[in-house]
């Protein structure tokens, strides 16, 4: 009986900070933020790679990351006068967040979803979405 009550007050704190990070989701630059942070990085990275990356400005991906840093999603490192932001892969949101955005942005052919990096949103499901800008495209 004890071991459910925990495994239920482990479910709902978990609940509990993909609520709070639920109205981060609603940005463009966010998602394509996370999709590089989540699969097409393979280290920590600067706010200006990061930036470069998603074909945005640095001062919004900074805005984003400070976001990101409030729910414990990314974590960050001084090396001399810039940041590298990685995903902590120890925040109980991480591996749930890390499949929410993965079943948002299925990999798709690359060829039909106009995206080189094999990111796109599924159109026959959610037909009101539209594709993520990025720099990464390939028209």
């Amino acid at each position: 009986m004890a071991a459910n009550k925990l495994e239920l007050r482990r479910t709902q704190d978990i609940l509990q900070k993909v609520q709070d990070i639920t109205p981060l989701l609603r940005t463009e630059t966010l998602k394509e933020l996370l999709i590089e942070l989540f699969f097409l990085s393979d280290k920590p990275r600067t706010l200006s790679d990061l930036a470069r990356a998603i074909d945005v400005d640095q001062t919004t991906v900074m805005r984003e990351v400070n976001r990101l840093l409030e729910t414990g999603v990314v974590v960050e490192e001084r090396v001399g006068r810039s940041r590298t932001i990685a995903i902590d892969e120890t925040s109980p949101i991480a591996a749930p967040l890390r499949r929410l955005v993965r079943l948002a942005y299925q990999p798709a052919d690359a060829e039909s979803a106009g995206r080189g990096d094999g990111f796109a949103p599924i159109h026959a499901e959610r037909p009101e979405r539209r594709p993520l800008p990025s720099s990464r495209r390939r028209d």
